[in-house]
């Protein structure tokens, strides 16, 4: 069984590390990719490339999001996905201060 990740942004880092991880582990699959740009997405090879964050968000098979997007939109992209009740891994920083990531937790 594979644990199904939804990756929200395909960035350097997303592309060089995380997504070659995923590929790689016997137990994961690149489900799904949601960014700015469609061709970034289809570049980092998942099952499915959504038209917005949010789509990927309402997927019921995407058990994990990864973040990698913009510091500045890590707290509303956390907390969707928490409140969707993914899983999520967060590039750092996790917020861009203390009172985000405790609005996060709450």
């Amino acid at each position: 069984m594979s644990v199904k990740w939804g990756f929200l942004g395909a960035g350097w880092i997303a592309n060089r590390a995380t997504a070659p991880a995923v590929h790689a582990a016997h137990n994961a699959k690149l489900f799904g990719v949601a960014s700015r740009d469609a061709a970034r997405s289809i570049k980092l090879e998942p099952q499915n490339v959504y038209g917005s964050y949010q789509e990927l968000l309402d997927d019921p098979q995407i058990e994990v999001v990864y973040i990698s997007l913009a510091n500045h939109q890590h707290l509303e992209w956390v907390s969707r996905s928490l409140e969707a009740g993914k899983h999520v891994l967060c590039e750092k920083p996790l917020g861009l201060n203390a009172l985000e990531v405790q609005e996060m937790i709450n």
